[in-house]
């Protein structure tokens, strides 16, 4: 088999497996490991996957190889600490939507998930979180407002210094580093700044939060418990804390 016959077959692979090591592209494709460890470098200096340690990844996001300065400003699945339960968290975040729904969308690696599952939707995205918003524009989505400002590159944020009192939604989807008594933590203060501007404009707060953050504290306070509405996180979240959150009222999505 040539090198773009395996190339080919690596890359459709990933579509179905995200992440493979050099030891299952050998068992599939049945070559040698140099010559796959070859094939996934190719692959990688081409933008068409991830190289990691053993092994490679697939591309969440456009291809940045012509494009120095999108260097790392992609989530990658190695990124996430549970990528599938992310990954369920996201989809069931858009489920929740309603066709024609107004939705303003913070930063985070699992906000970003929610792109893939928006295509194809007439729901009205507003977002300053640009790994989202090129994404959704790569893709041709048209439905999107940018909510714009000064670029803050270490964050990937677009920060504004005032509130648009015109902008109306029915949710804002944030995420955040922890979920305690407390409330929904954060502790990227650009983005809490930002979020906080975003809630004057939203009906209801959905927090997303991965299981392993339940019950750690991340931060500073981004939203107490009588501010969140929803929260979706993963099946394995602290149950005296999803108990805490269904006392308080606060309609819980375990996925």
């Amino acid at each position: 088999m040539n090198s773009r016959s395996r190339q080919k077959r690596i890359l459709e692979h990933l579509q179905e497996h995200p992440i493979l090591t050099v030891g299952e592209i050998v068992e599939l494709i049945e070559c040698s490991p140099a010559t796959i460890r070859r094939d996934i470098i190719e692959l990688d200096e081409q933008g068409k996957l991830k190289k990691i340690r053993n092994g490679a990844e697939k591309i969440l996001s456009p291809s940045t190889s012509e494009s120095p300065g999108f260097k790392g400003f992609y989530p990658n699945i190695s990124d996430y600490n549970n990528f599938d339960e992310c990954d369920r968290i996201a989809r069931q975040a858009v489920q929740l939507c309603q066709d024609r729904d107004n939705v303003f969308i913070g930063e985070g690696k699992t906000t970003f998930l929610m792109g893939k599952y928006l295509l194809g939707t007439n729901i009205h995205v507003y977002s300053n979180y640009l790994p989202l918003v090129t994404y959704l524009i790569s893709e041709g989505y048209a439905h999107l407002v940018v909510l714009g400002g000064q670029y803050i590159k270490s964050q990937s944020l677009l920060v504004s210094p005032e509130i648009q009192e015109s902008y109306q939604g029915r949710y804002l989807f944030v995420s955040g580093d922890g979920l305690t008594d407390a409330g929904l933590t954060k502790s990227a203060l650009l983005a809490f700044m930002e979020e906080k501007k975003m809630h004057a404009y939203a009906d209801k707060i959905i927090a997303l939060v991965d299981a392993d953050k339940i019950g750690v504290f991340g931060g500073i306070t981004l939203f107490n418990l009588d501010e969140l509405d929803i929260v979706i996180t993963g099946k394995t979240g602290d149950p005296a804390i999803i108990e805490r959150l269904n006392r308080k009222n606060i309609k819980v999505f375990l996925v």
